[in-house]
């Protein structure tokens, strides 16, 4: 099932790994030798793609059903690792999720819940990994954030606000780390072609004609990590955007932020009312 050589590979583990951004990292670091721990919620999407990649790849996986929301879920996935014996040479904080629509009218619950996958999970696997990876004077973490981080998103809020706390807080590690052997990098994907936005009840990115396929956000980041930036914007037309409002008055660029939001909404709307009168 595995190659004779398996035992000597580098592990790393991902989060959200299931399907997305995440399966697509975990594909790609298999194909390039990576041992894999594999975390998600749900077990049977993990253990399919395990047995793939075992096959396919001849890599040594193990999965892990955890809630990150849930508080102590971390910790748990820590010492499971520890348990097994494994040295974590790398780490993606993957897992996120969001919600659309006016914060007033969320669900206090449900805006916690993405605080605490979003954030204090990420921390949390960041800060009991990292130190292992100091003493080794080796490792690689990736945190994915999102453009979103740029800007304040209205109809967005919670979920933008947590991925500036992302971006902030990585590249912050990016230089406390910086000599160590432990390379942190930063990743803002754009709209990508993932179930993420419908089930965030923002729309179907898969239709958007400039979103990325997941394969083309690791592809981004692959590239970034043979380089020295803490973060890496992925896709042209992200950049670009980026850029731009970077050069924007504050005031001009929460009024153009607000009104692509609103009109997003009621292109959203126009669509679900076309959907259901098929």
């Amino acid at each position: 099932m595995n190659s004779s050589h398996s035992s000597t590979r580098p592990w790393v583990l991902i989060t959200g790994a299931s399907r997305g951004i995440g399966e697509a990292f975990t594909r790609r670091f298999a194909h390039e030798g990576w041992n894999i721990v594999l975390v998600a919620r749900l077990i049977e999407p993990l253990r399919t793609l395990a047995r793939h990649l075992e096959t396919e790849e001849g890599v040594k996986t193990i999965v892990m059903a955890a809630d990150l929301t849930e508080h102590g879920a971390s910790e748990q996935v820590y010492q499971e690792v520890k348990r097994r014996e494994i040295t974590l040479r790398g780490l993606v904080n993957n897992a996120g999720c969001g919600v659309d629509g006016l914060f007033a009218r969320a669900p206090l619950p449900r805006s916690l819940e993405i605080i605490d996958l979003n954030v204090r999970a990420l921390v949390e696997l960041t800060r009991l990994f990292l130190g292992d990876m100091l003493s080794e004077k080796q490792g690689l973490i990736i945190n994915i954030s999102s453009s979103a981080c740029f800007q304040p998103l209205p109809f967005n809020a919670v979920y933008a606000a947590t991925k500036a706390f992302v971006t902030s807080f990585t590249e912050a590690l990016w230089l406390e780390t910086k000599g160590t052997g432990v390379r942190v990098l930063n990743v803002c994907p754009g709209l990508t072609k993932t179930d993420f936005g419908i089930r965030a009840g923002m729309g179907d990115f898969k239709s958007d004609p400039f979103a990325e396929t997941p394969e083309q956000v690791v592809e981004s980041t692959f590239r970034a990590l043979k380089k020295t930036q803490p973060t890496v914007i992925s896709g042209w037309n992200n950049r670009w955007r980026v850029r731009i409002q970077c050069r924007l008055p504050h005031r001009w660029l929460l009024f153009l932020v607000d009104l692509y939001q609103r009109f997003r909404k009621r292109s959203s709307k126009r669509e679900s009312g076309a959907k259901n009168e098929v």
